[in-house]
């Protein structure tokens, strides 16, 4: 009798259950981002309905040997963008994979105007999308720092005071304020914009937002007028910044750099040994802040579109 032949690697539906292995999987194929297998669960019913979140799972026998991704732009912006993420592990790829899975979630996102990917540091997934028609329409700089080597000091404000999350977890309102004044909220289509209720599920209540290590800074008046928010993987000792940002009135005074030199050296000090940001290659006042908080950039992400 011959001996059984190897079954072909089954695509199906993302399960909690195989958020472990696939977040494994994350820290080498997505190496600018920090996800747990309790983020990624989250992330699948965190969203608003009309996001149309769903991911999927190449596996072969016991193992997940791909992700990938797809939902609609949702978080304020253009309305009809379908973003896709997909990835497969260096040792299954030209089998067929991630075309499947891509094809998967272009299905999925039926009636979307246009979808993008993005590609980290990965010369053979550029070639993937490039072949598949997809053009690149913007980037992203993605620099780290080991917060241990931080070059500079703490620091400290006699006209503002940092505070830990923790302690203004129950100003929900006024931070989600700030991230509207501040500019991650943005106005976006009429039918695309961002409620307190989503914001609050998606953002405020991820599970790996650390309340230790993530810094909000008030000013003598006691309005929220910086933050630094760590989404932390403390199991595996890595960060990334979630958001670093100051109000328009008050940006250029060294809030942001109070708010970031607070959180490295918090992160330094619960043992974290990589913070991982990102940045618009044209942000050059963030940028340059980051090189002189010896941050050093990693690769360049990049952003890719075709029509659908």
């Amino acid at each position: 009798m011959s001996p059984a032949q190897p079954q072909p690697p089954l695509v199906r539906a993302f399960d909690p259950a195989d958020a472990e292995q696939t977040a494994r999987l994350l820290d080498v194929l997505s190496p600018g981002s920090v996800q747990t297998a309790e983020s990624l669960r989250h992330k699948q019913v965190s969203e608003p309905a009309r996001a149309r979140r769903a991911s999927w799972v190449a596996v072969e026998g016991r193992e997940v040997i791909g992700f990938a991704t797809a939902c609609l732009q949702w978080f304020g912006g253009e309305a009809g963008k379908g973003r896709i993420w997909i990835g497969v592990r260096t040792d299954r790829r030209r089998r067929g994979i991630g075309s499947e899975l891509l094809e998967t979630c272009v299905a999925h996102l039926a009636g979307a105007r246009t979808h993008t990917v993005e590609v980290d540091d990965d010369p053979a997934g550029l070639r993937f999308v490039e072949r598949r028609g997809f053009t690149q329409y913007d980037s992203e700089v993605i620099p780290q720092l080991d917060p241990r080597a931080c070059p500079v000091a703490g620091e400290q404000s006699d006209e503002f005071q940092v505070r830990r999350l923790r302690d203004v977890r129950d100003r929900e309102l006024d931070l989600f304020e700030f991230y509207v004044a501040a500019g991650a909220v943005p106005p976006g289509d009429p039918e695309n914009r961002v409620s307190r209720d989503e914001w609050r599920a998606a953002i405020f209540a991820n599970p790996i937002l650390d309340d230790e290590l993530s810094v909000v800074v008030l000013d003598a008046d006691d309005r929220v007028v910086s933050l630094a928010w760590l989404l932390v993987d403390r199991g595996r000792r890595r960060a990334e910044n979630e958001w670093t940002a100051t109000l328009p009135d008050l940006r250029r005074r060294g809030l942001a750099r109070l708010a970031k030199l607070a959180s490295i050296h918090a992160a330094a000090a619960h043992g974290i040994t990589e913070i991982l940001t990102g940045n618009h290659p044209d942000n050059l006042p963030m940028r340059q802040l980051n090189h002189r908080l010896g941050y050093r950039d990693l690769f360049i992400r990049r952003d890719f579109q075709r029509a659908s």
